[in-house]
């Protein structure tokens, strides 16, 4: 899946609403996007004839940890949400952003998927604590920086290697991982359904013009903001 590129006056975006149907909205900041706070994104929110009251974050440290918007703003790496009006949002140059709904129960979340957030199982994290069946959720697995791209050294490699057995290609002289890949394998062992899973096919090392990316461009790197909400 590769969406479709709009621009606002703030930069391009993607908009993925259409991924989680009515009652939802959803979207994607990419390079060159003014901002990511919650006030930005708000402005950026009305601007698409979106009311939203407030936009909801946390301060990412890499974990496996999932609260609720009553909680934050805390140190976490998802936040699962219920009220309409409302967003939450995560922010990522080369980790995976993932964003989930519930077709069902009107519940949505936003989830940071780092190394060390992946190897946690973060992923599986926030579809438990979604509060839904999990053939109910869709999801979206964004531009994250890709195999061909995200070389490790082989201790890394093998971290992963042994906490998923089988999911990884041999490590061969140039060990890689795909970080896309991993999360969707833990959606695909939660119990979301295939076709629920939408992937963007980015990678955010190689779209140079597009995407931040901290491999490439280092301290410099900007950061995409990736958040969905209820419209009521």
């Amino acid at each position: 899946m590769r969406s479709e590129v709009l621009t606002a006056p703030s930069g391009p975006y993607l908009d993925l609403s259409p991924v989680f149907g009515g009652g939802f909205f959803a979207f994607l900041t990419l390079r060159g996007h003014d901002g990511t706070d919650p006030e930005q994104l708000r402005a950026f929110l009305s601007g698409r004839g979106l009311a939203v009251s407030t936009v909801h974050r946390v301060v990412q440290v890499h974990s496996d940890r999932v609260v609720a918007p009553e909680e934050a703003p805390c140190e976490a790496d998802a936040l699962v949400g219920c009220r309409g009006g409302e967003a939450v949002r995560v922010v990522t140059a080369d980790c995976v952003p993932i964003l989930l709904a519930s077709t069902d129960g009107g519940r949505y979340a936003a989830v940071h998927g780092g190394w060390k957030g992946t190897l946690a199982r973060i992923a599986q994290a926030a579809v438990g604590a979604m509060g839904a069946e999990p053939s109910r959720l869709r999801a979206y697995v964004g531009p994250a920086i890709g195999p061909c791209c995200y070389g490790v050294d082989r201790q890394r490699h093998d971290l992963f290697a042994r906490e998923f057995p089988g999911w990884l290609p041999a490590a061969g002289e140039r060990p890689v991982l795909d970080l896309q890949d991993l999360n969707v394998r833990q959606l695909l062992q939660s119990g979301l359904d295939p076709s629920s899973i939408f992937v963007e096919e980015r990678c955010t090392a190689c779209e140079v013009g597009l995407c931040c990316s901290y491999r490439r461009d280092g301290e410099r790197a900007g950061r995409m903001a990736a958040l969905i909400g209820r419209t009521a």
